[in-house]
């Protein structure tokens, strides 16, 4: 069975339990050119380039930690001192505090 949401339900989802809860970055302006440039030396095609586009943010933001369903996709972030976890690892470390 799928569960999809309204457009409207799923605007206040995001509004409530991602804006209003989390700080979103995007890449600076001086860094979106060198950025596109790798990726197409990197020949990144489809879904790949949206992963690296995220890593990218968070490599520049200096994020502690990223969370995701694909560690192995941001793996090497780890490389620039950024933890990569599933949403159950992070749920862990969360309510161990």
């Amino acid at each position: 069975m799928k569960v999809r949401l309204s457009p409207p339900d799923a605007l206040r989802l995001v509004e409530e339990e991602i804006l209003s809860r989390f700080e979103v970055r995007q890449l600076p302006d001086d860094h979106r050119g060198s950025f596109l440039h790798a990726a197409a030396g990197d020949r990144l095609v489809g879904g790949r380039i949206y992963d690296a586009h995220i890593a990218e943010i968070a490599r520049a933001s200096r994020v502690p930690v990223v969370v995701t369903d694909n560690v192995r996709h941001f793996a090497g972030l780890r490389r620039h001192g950024v933890d990569v976890v599933t949403a159950a690892q992070f749920a862990e470390t969360i309510t161990a505090t």
